[in-house]
């Protein structure tokens, strides 16, 4: 790790050495954390500021939203499976049709060896 610093006695402005400690920041909430190197402990933590409760008119307002979207799905599936039974019975009639057409004998499932 490569820390800048006042130049040292040869002028060179960066000084490589080990850190003694690490920063780490959480990508799930946010957290700042101080990290010893060398054991894994963590030394400080800073946690972001918690965002405000909602109000009791927003939970409201998810909740009629919520009760809305659960409608709307049902009404969709139902709709799905009218159709899906209208298709069934569309197919079964043409296959019946087409049973009642074909004048062969139907296939003995022992004869297909």
């Amino acid at each position: 790790m490569t820390v800048r610093g006042a130049p040292s006695e040869n002028g060179a402005e960066e000084i490589a050495i080990m850190a003694e400690t690490v920063d780490v920041l959480c990508p799930c909430c946010g957290n700042r954390m101080k990290v010893d190197a060398s054991t894994g402990d963590v030394l400080s933590e800073d946690r972001p500021a918690p965002k405000p409760a909602k109000s009791f008119e927003d939970a409201m307002s998810d909740v009629h939203a919520g009760t809305q979207r659960r409608e709307e799905a049902f009404s969709k599936a139902a709709d799905k499976q009218r159709r899906l039974q209208d298709l069934l019975d569309k197919k079964f009639e043409e296959a019946r049709k087409k049973a009642q057409d074909d004048k062969a004998p139907p296939k003995n499932i022992f004869d297909l060896d």
